[in-house]
């Protein structure tokens, strides 16, 4: 089941950031340890009981009338302590086993603690940079905009500052022109009205209106 505050699966390889995947780690080697220490409190009963049984035929054998025994009682009385002899080498192999699963377990949970302990001080710093970088910014961003803002106005003044410089220069040129070709302007009336004719070194320059005008007569007189 995955986490419910950082949606991460619980076999996940990543760094514990969240505190309940850690709390979540420890909670299964506590749960180890404590599964060991039972192990550790039975075996240690059964032990107990065993060498309870020893001492029961060390007073039985030890009885004045123990020498009288018959040879099928003695091999009913070595046989229990051979069992129990073995039983008792066994716990005494399980124990040392379970010692040691014990340590690796406490020192797997020291370093756990210790790892925990260092994503607490990765956070905290990783807090106080957000919170240095977050300091003022708002105020750094107005600064950013009106620098911004000014470029563009700069930027605006200067376009149009060199339109207008364009503009004269075209005109100059112009003009120069029209009075190096003997650009002339003429007003004449015909019929009452006021027309306007140019010449160009005293060839005069057809009105394009005036073609037009002459062109659609002409396609009269044709069509008709």
């Amino acid at each position: 089941m995955s986490c419910h505050v950082c949606s991460r699966a619980p076999t996940s390889r990543l760094k514990y950031l969240c505190p309940s995947c850690a709390r979540n780690q420890l909670y299964q080697l506590r749960i180890e340890n404590a599964r060991i220490l039972l192990e550790n409190e039975s075996l240690g009963q059964q032990i107990n009981e065993t060498v309870s049984s020893i001492n029961i035929l060390e007073a039985l054998s030890e009885r004045p009338d123990s020498g009288h025994l018959s040879l099928k009682n003695e091999g009913h009385v070595a046989w229990p302590i051979q069992t129990i002899a073995n039983e008792k080498t066994k716990s005494s192999l399980r124990i040392k086993l379970l010692e040691s699963r014990t340590e690796n377990l406490r020192l797997e949970i020291k370093n756990k603690k210790r790892n925990i302990s260092e994503y607490k001080l990765t956070l905290a710093q990783r807090r106080s940079d957000a919170g240095s970088a977050k300091y003022q910014l708002a105020e750094r961003e107005a600064a950013i905009l009106s620098g911004i803002h000014n470029n563009a106005k700069r930027t605006d003044h200067l376009w149009h500052s060199l339109h207008s410089k364009t503009a004269e220069a075209r005109i100059f040129l112009c003009r120069e022109a029209a009075y190096l070709y003997n650009l002339r302007q003429k007003v004449k009336k015909k019929d009452g009205e006021v027309k306007e004719a140019y010449t160009v070194g005293g060839i005069p320059i057809i009105d394009l209106r005036d073609m037009n005008g002459k062109l659609r007569s002409l396609f009269r007189r044709i069509l008709s």
